[in-house]
C-alpha cells in the first residue's frame, strides 16, 4: 500500500520492523522503503516518501548525484552537518538546525560530518512537492522547539513550526519563480512546496499536547528521543519508544488527539500534517 490507512484506524510503524543500511560510515534506518529494501506495505505515507535515522561516523561524507523534484529536510539531532549545495550554496547546520533543500528542477549536493573527531546524528526527509521543474533553492532554519512542563496544551501553542507550504511561508521564497530562496531568519519557519507541516515538540514527563490536525487529512507522528504514548478521543493509548512512528488519516477510528511524555525523561516528536 502506498500511504493507505489500515482499516483499523492508525499504522504503526515501530522501529524493529524498519530496514537498516551501513555505507560510508552512514548507518541509516527507514521508515518507509528506500534502494533495494523495498516494502509494498511501506512506500510511504502520502507525500512523505523518505523518514531516515542516520548516524554519521566522524568525517563520513556521501556525495549525491543530481536530485529533483523532492522538498528535503535534514534535521540535525547531534552533531553539526556540513552541505554543499553547489550554486545554492554551502551551509553548516548544527544540532537542532533544520536545512530544506527545494531540489526543484534538479540540484546536486556534497554532504559531510562537519567534524572528524565527533559522530553526526540527524533525520532526513523528503516530501513530494505540489508543482513539478521549480527553481532549486535552499535554506536554514536555526533552533528547534521545547515545551516547558506543565498541562495539555493546544497544538498552536505547543508545537514549534519548522516548515509551512501555507501562504504565511511563502514570503521567503522568492517572488519571482525563476529566482532564488531569500534568507530564512532565525525562528522563521522554512518554505515547503506542499500543503504541509513539519511540526516539533519537545515534552517534559507528565505534558501533554494536542495532535489536532486542522485543515491536514494525513498525519504522522515519529518519536525522536524518550518514550510518549498517544491517545485516542476513547481514551485508548499506543505507547512508542524512540525510533518509532504512527501514521493516520483524519477521520480513522481512533485517531490520536493528544500525545504525552511518557517514562522518566523527557519525549522528542516530530509530526508532518499534509494533505489525505
Amino acid at each position: 500500500m502506498d500511504g493507505q490507512a489500515d482499516p483499523g484506524g492508525p499504522r504503526l510503524r515501530p522501529a524493529a520492523a524498519r530496514a537498516r543500511s551501513a555505507d560510508g560510515g552512514i548507518v541509516a534506518v527507514e521508515a518507509f522503503s528506500r534502494g533495494g529494501a523495498i516494502d509494498r506495505a511501506w512506500m510511504g505515507w502520502g507525500a512523505l516518501r523518505v523518514l531516515s535515522r542516520q548516524d554519521w561516523a566522524p568525517g563520513a561524507v556521501r556525495d549525491e548525484g543530481r536530485v529533483a523534484n523532492v522538498e528535503r529536510f535534514l534535521l540535525v539531532i547531534s552533531g553539526a552537518l556540513d552541505a554543499d549545495c553547489g550554486d545554492s550554496g554551502r551551509h553548516r547546520v548544527d544540532a537542532g538546525d533544520l536545512l530544506w533543500i527545494g531540489a526543484g528542477h534538479g540540484l546536486g549536493a556534497r554532504l559531510a560530518n562537519a567534524s572528524a573527531t565527533a559522530p553526526l546524528r540527524l533525520v532526513e526527509l523528503w516530501l513530494l512537492p505540489d508543482r513539478v521543474n521549480a527553481p532549486p533553492a535552499v535554506a536554514n532554519r536555526r533552533g528547534g522547539g521545547d515545551v516547558e512542563a506543565g498541562s495539555c496544551v493546544g497544538a498552536a501553542a505547543g508545537w514549534t513550526l519548522l516548515a509551512d507550504g501555507a501562504a504565511a511561508a511563502a514570503r521567503v521564497v522568492s517572488a519571482d519563480p525563476a529566482g532564488p530562496a531569500a534568507p530564512v531568519s532565525d525562528g522563521d519557519p522554512l518554505p515547503l512546496r506542499q500543503r504541509a507541516q513539519v511540526l516539533a515538540a519537545r515534552l517534559e514527563p507528565g505534558l501533554c499536547l494536542s495532535l489536532a490536525p486542522g485543515e491536514a487529512g494525513r498525519c504522522w507522528l515519529e518519536v525522536l528521543e524518550g518514550e510518549a504514548v498517544v491517545l485516542a478521543a476513547a481514551g485508548s493509548g499506543m505507547p512508542l519508544a524512540a525510533g518509532d512512528g504512527v501514521g493516520w488519516l483524519a477521520g480513522d477510528a481512533g485517531a490520536p488527539v493528544s500525545v504525552a511524555a511518557f517514562g522518566s525523561g523527557p519525549a522528542s516528536l516530530l509530526l508532518l500534517t499534509m494533505p489525505a
